[in-house]
């Protein structure tokens, strides 16, 4: 798992953190950790595929998910409702667009998928990725989590079509 597979979601991170909930977003930590996890209270999926493949985990302890749900959508709302889960797979889809972007803008043009919610808290997790990173952000809406487990996929170019093309040698000929 390579640090520049990373970096572009820290930044997107805090600009929609910021943009989206008024509140900053600092950085508290970042580490390899391995590819089974436990999920938070809520945790958000996002496929990634293209150059790099594998997820996006963004992971919402329930007091934090409280707090997001209730800055986004007002009070009222149960975490498990449509509308909170709604609120909180918005935040990691603008954040893994954001670093989409900035994935295609160093050459690892990805596509992502919609979100998927998981709920409650203790699902296991196994990534096929293998290792991941682990970034702990901290605000005053309290702690979230970004688990990034990606990889490149091997002979990426001629999957997607795109210019590896070699020259035609000889000449067809009817019969």
């Amino acid at each position: 798992m390579k640090q520049e597979y990373v970096n572009p979601f820290l930044s997107p991170a805090i600009r929609v953190w910021q943009k989206e909930l008024g509140q900053p977003l600092a950085m508290v930590s970042a580490e390899g950790v391995a590819g089974r996890f436990t999920t938070e209270d809520i945790t958000a999926a996002i496929g990634v595929s293209g150059r790099l493949q594998g997820s996006v985990f963004y992971g919402f302890p329930a007091g934090t998910a409280r707090a997001v749900i209730d800055e986004m959508v007002g009070r009222g709302f149960e975490l498990s409702s449509e509308m909170a889960l709604s609120a909180l797979g918005e935040i990691a889809n603008v954040i893994t667009g954001n670093a989409a972007t900035e994935l295609a803008s160093i050459g690892y043009h990805c596509n992502i998928s919609p979100p998927f919610m998981i709920v409650p808290a203790g699902s296991l997790i196994t990534s096929v990725v293998g290792r991941q990173i682990l970034v702990t952000f901290g605000s005053s809406l309290g702690p979230f989590k970004i688990r990034v487990s990606l990889t490149e996929t091997p002979g990426w170019e001629n999957v997607a079509g795109l210019p590896i093309q070699q020259p035609v040698q000889g000449a067809l000929s009817r019969a």
